[in-house]
């Protein structure tokens, strides 16, 4: 039996994981002074590189597990990837109520559509190289 090609779904789940995690590090981490990027609490909006994360050991081994790569969610905001388990935890809960949010109130989802496209439009440019 021929595997399916998950690399668009990978993609599409790594683009939606992006927005959840700049939204909750928006929220959470630079109205409250936790992220130490400059451009971005100059913005106010979450603008720095993303990167692999200790944090998401699990949620990336869970994704091998049902054969995925698991790179869709390794990645969290440079500001909170590296920082101690306690403001992880402050990102993770913003990051469950974001959830629960779009999940209760279908309405929800364009504000924080909207907001989430608004921010990307004060988020600098990618060089694809």
């Amino acid at each position: 039996m021929d595997q399916p090609d998950l690399s668009e779904y990978e993609a599409l789940r790594a683009e939606q994981h992006e927005e959840l995690c700049r939204l909750a590090a928006t929220l959470a981490l630079i109205t409250h002074r936790v992220c130490r990027l400059r451009a971005c609490r100059r913005r106010r909006v979450c603008s720095g590189p993303m990167m692999a994360s200790p944090h998401q050991a699990g949620k990336v081994r869970a994704q091998r597990e049902i054969g995925l790569s698991g790179h869709a969610c390794a990645n969290l905001p440079i500001c909170i990837a590296h920082r101690e388990p306690e403001y992880y935890e402050i990102f993770r809960q913003t990051t469950e109520s974001v959830r629960d949010m779009r999940a209760d109130e279908p309405d929800i989802g364009l504000l924080l559509g909207t907001f989430i496209q608004a921010a990307a439009m004060r988020r600098p440019k990618r060089k694809v190289s």
